[in-house]
Parts: structure tokens; sequence; C-alpha cells
């Protein structure tokens, strides 16, 4: 059994050899991006330890085709990739760069896609901004759209993610965008010129690709569309916001999309017990039909009877967004944190609005009147909300209530009314 001290020695003696090639470059790049050793790589792939680091080193002139193939298996290489570790690492700066292969199947959001890819292939927006609350998967739909681009259009698509760890590839569009201390738009401008392109930024918190810049590009490349996500609308008139709404938690019959999207993640970790579909509706309700939160929730099953973990949610829906396992709390993260930081930044009329929308659906003459303000101002203020995904139509035309994770934040606050 390799011990700590054995596994950093071993790490270090890999970065001190530096690669020969591009295909080396390359090679080890995506292993250190999918967190392998060589010795972890090799296990999985069946190719020797040895002849993984002789190929980083570009000691291999000519490495078989059969053995490329199993480390592209290994390493769930994307075609793209594949295609560029069979051709030698070598790659155009500008060549489409796309995200990993996603997991599992993604659930209750075809129309979203479809629709993102109709409007950035058409023409009809040059920038669509993709905005939502935190977890509601604006990533997830981003990558989805990224790859779909990539098979409906022959020009180049390019995914930037600067939530990742990894530096990006030298020369490439993510590395002028992320790879100094500020994006290089001059240099990143002349890289695309007039080439029409499609570039997908999945921009988290905080901000590493400022609106202006993006604006920037824009003017400079007018072949150029641009996909990007955040938690609040932007300011940029250019920018077309297009909010990703929560998974519809009831519908018709036991089928709507929150609760396939449960009933997938309990069958996906052995669960394979029958629920009341009542009860399975009332969970997901009550955790907004977040992705997220259904994710995590769905780790606490084992432990606990599904009445109970709906009562648990009812109460604080946060009780159950912690994730039971290591694994699923990497990859969900810190809802509580992040949807506190949003309300946060909230200000005046729209923190006031927002927090007069804890208790039951209420329409905007009925917080016009109470606070004393325009009914005007106050519909503007639920429009900026409603795009953020704070708050939900109730289901009575023209009311409106906070998600119930936000609602169980806003409860202890005060907010005085605005002075008339």
């Amino acid at each position: 059994m390799h011990t700590a001290s054995t596994r950093t020695e071993s790490t270090r003696t890999e970065h001190q050899d530096r690669p020969g090639t591009e295909l080396g470059e390359f090679l080890l790049a995506t292993r250190l991006r999918r967190g392998m050793t060589q010795s972890r790589l090799a296990v999985r792939s069946g190719v020797s330890e040895r002849t993984i680091r002789d190929l980083e080193l570009g000691k291999v002139e000519r490495p078989r085709k059969q053995t490329l193939l199993l480390l592209a298996k290994a390493l769930h290489m994307s075609p793209s990739d594949h295609l560029r570790l069979q051709s030698g690492g070598a790659v155009p700066a500008t060549a489409s760069q796309l995200p990993p292969g996603a997991t599992s199947p993604l659930v209750g959001r075809d129309r979203v896609v479809g629709g993102l890819v109709e409007l950035l292939t058409s023409g009809a927006q040059r920038w669509v901004s993709l905005v939502g609350i935190a977890g509601v998967g604006k990533s997830r739909v981003a990558a989805e759209v990224a790859r779909a681009l990539h098979d409906a259009v022959p020009d180049p698509v390019w995914w930037v993610d600067p939530g990742s760890s990894p530096a990006p590839l030298p020369g490439t569009v993510a590395d002028l965008l992320l790879g100094g201390a500020g994006p290089r738009l001059a240099e990143l401008a002349a890289l695309i010129g007039d080439t029409p392109a499609y570039l997908v930024v999945d921009d988290r918190v905080p901000t590493r690709v400022p609106d202006p810049g993006l604006a920037e590009l824009l003017s400079r490349c007018p072949r150029l569309r641009l996909l990007t996500t955040a938690r609040v609308p932007s300011a940029r008139p250019e920018a077309h916001t297009v909010a990703l709404r929560p998974l519809a938690a009831r519908g018709d019959g036991p089928d709507s999309p929150a609760t396939r999207l449960l009933v997938a993640r309990l069958r996906a970790q052995g669960q394979e017990r029958s629920f009341l579909v009542s009860d399975l509706r009332d969970l997901c309700d009550a955790l907004d039909g977040v992705p997220a939160a259904l994710v995590a929730a769905a780790t606490w099953f084992p432990l606990y009877p599904l009445p109970r973990l709906v009562e648990a949610a009812r109460r604080d829906p946060f009780q159950l967004t912690t994730p039971a396992g290591p694994a699923t709390r990497r990859a969900v993260g810190d809802l509580r944190s992040a949807i506190s930081t949003t309300i946060e930044s909230l200000r005046g009329t729209d923190l006031a609005v927002l927090t007069a929308l804890t208790g039951p659906g209420r329409s905007a003459r009925d917080i016009a009147r109470e606070r004393g303000v325009p009914e005007q101002a106050v519909t503007a203020v639920l429009h900026r909300l409603l795009q953020a995904g704070l708050i939900r139509p109730t289901g009575v035309p023209g009311e409106f209530r906070t998600l119930n994770t936000v609602r169980s934040l806003l409860t202890p606050r005060r907010v005085p009314h605005p002075r008339r």
C-alpha cells in the first residue's frame, strides 16, 4: 500500500521531467486535469506505467493506436480530444475546445438546450446570458449546448471554464482569457478576427471574465457568438437574458422532470425500492425542483425514511442540500452559501420586494400598495427577481412567491420600508 509520503514523492518525480513533444504535453495536461497519477492511469487503462511515462517524455516515436485508444478511454476524452491524441497532440489554437463528456443524462432540459442552440445559430442573438439561482444546472446546460453546437455547425466551439483547476493549454482561447492576470483581449481578438465561431464561458463567482471585456470582444469579432452563465442578469445591453428555471416538481401523472431526476439518482445508487409518488412530489416541491438540491437529497435516502426527509425539507431545505457522501458534496457545492451571496448582492427595493414574497403569493399591486411605491417599479423588480430564479409563479395569474430555499434564508431578516 502506498503511503502519503510515497504518493507525494511519486507526484514530485513526475513533475521533474518535462514533456518533450506536443503529444507528451497533451497527455500530461489531460492526466493532471483528471487528477490521476501515472500509476493510477496505468491501472485504469491497462497500459504500463513506463509506457505512459515515456509517452509524456516524448521517448515513443510511433505510439500504437491501440495504446492511445486505451488511454483515451481511461481519461474519458471527448471525441475531439481523442482525435487530437491520435494526431500526436498538435492542435491549432482556434480548434474546438469542448467540455468533458457528461457522466449522466440531462433530465428535463431538452427544450432549453434546443432553444439556446437555435438562438445562437440563427443569428437572432450574438450574446445569450443563461441566468439562474445556484444549483439550477446552468453549467450542465451550457456544456450540453457547447457539445450540441459542435455537432450542428462546422465552426469552432470554444468552452471556457474559469472554475476548472488545471491551467489551460498555452496559446488556446481559454489561455488568452484566463492564463494571465487578466484577459488578453487584444491578442484574442486578433486570433479570432472575422472567423465565425462560438464561445461558451461558464463563469462562476467571483467573475474572472468581466462583461465589459466580453462586450469589447464581440465588437472586435463581428462573427463571434457568445453564451455565458451567471446568477444575476447582466447590465450589458448586448446580453440577451435567458432564465433557467428549476425543474417542475408537479405535472400530469408521476413523470414530472424533478421526480424523474430524483428517481434516476436513486436508481444510480442502488435504491430500487418503491416510494409513494405523492411523497416524491412533496420532497421535490420542498426543494424547489433545483437539480443540485435533488441530487444532494438522494444521498440521504439510505439513512432516513422518505416522509421524514419531506418533513425536514419543509422545515429547512438546507438540511438536505449538504450531501451525505463526500463525492457528491464536492459536485454539489455549498448551496446555502451560494444563494446567500446572491441575496446579499440585492439592494433597496429589490431586497424589500423579495422579502415581501416570503409568505403566501402576492402580486405587484399588493406589494406596491403596502410599500407605497409605483406598481410599475415593483413590476420591474419582479422581472429581475424572476430572471435570477429567486421567485416563482404560484399558479395564480400575476402572483409570485420566493423559493423555499430563499425563504428559509430571508425569514429572520427585517427589511425597513423604503421612504416615500
